[in-house]
């Protein structure tokens, strides 16, 4: 039997994704009541949550355990103090995704926690987590307010200077310390390419991450060969059309690059 919500209780959203095969097939939310998670489909994609709470407190959810969505808390796992250090992104699960899994969030856990021993400017700083009693609720980053893609694709006067050759630069040197480590980023694409305030381009999301040698997670279409196998040479390709990126030579649309 599908457990049923008392509208009348507060719930906080906590994400919303569009569900397509050729169409639209629903809407799927995730919210918060009373320290639970809850999922449900609506069939209205204009669905506004946001602007109307009604609209999700009308919703039937399923209950979804904990244990499914969240990591485990760890003693060695850095626990973030409060309140939260200035301009700081916090990562949370994807709450309607496969990629949800807490072995993935603990493996990504554990790159950061390595990587918080030897800063390095070009990669993104890890604060620590958030705890909430067994588990980790989120992963405190530097908040960091552009993407390489949102850079190049919409240059305007909010957006800093492009700058090619030094954010190949940076980006490369990031690259050096993961592989002085014997890591392999294994998705560098623009989206996971930021900015900071003056202009340093920073590397970004750890969850492909793993060490040299060890089994590929994949990466993103159009900037990746899907390797089997994480090697240096996988973000060598990765920097190289990003290179292009910059350049004005590659749109990240030329799939033919998964065959090389």
């Amino acid at each position: 039997m599908t457990p049923t919500i008392s509208p009348e209780k507060s719930r906080h959203l906590l994400a919303r994704y569009e569900i397509w095969n050729d169409r639209f097939l629903y809407l799927a939310v995730a919210w918060r009541e009373d320290s639970q998670i809850y999922t449900a489909h609506h069939t209205c994609r204009m669905a506004s949550f946001d602007s109307n709470p009604t609209a999700l407190n009308e919703l039937e959810g399923t209950v979804i355990q904990h244990d499914l969505v969240y990591a485990a808390w760890r003693e060695d796992i850095t626990e973030v103090t409060m309140p939260l250090p200035r301009n700081t992104f916090v990562k949370t699960p994807e709450y309607l995704s496969e990629l949800s899994k807490p072995d993935l969030i603990n493996a990504e856990i554990n790159i950061l926690e390595l990587l918080s021993k030897t800063p390095h400017p070009n990669v993104c700083k890890y604060y620590g987590c958030i705890r909430d009693g067994a588990y980790v609720m989120g992963i405190c980053l530097q908040k960091l307010e552009f993407t390489l893609a949102e850079l190049v694709e919409g240059r305007d006067d909010k957006l800093p200077t492009l700058d090619e050759a030094r954010i190949v630069s940076d980006v490369k040197a990031g690259l050096d310390f993961l592989h002085s480590l014997g890591l392999v980023h294994d998705d560098i694409n623009p989206s996971n390419i930021m900015l900071d305030d003056g202009g340093r381009a920073v590397i970004i999301d750890f969850d492909s991450c793993v060490p040299l040698g060890s089994q590929s997670r994949g990466g993103t279409p159009g900037w990746s060969t899907f390797p089997k196998i994480a090697e240096i040479q996988n973000d060598e390709h990765g920097l190289d059309l990003v290179a292009k990126f910059v350049r004005g030579e590659y749109d990240g649309q030329d799939f033919e690059a998964f065959d090389k």
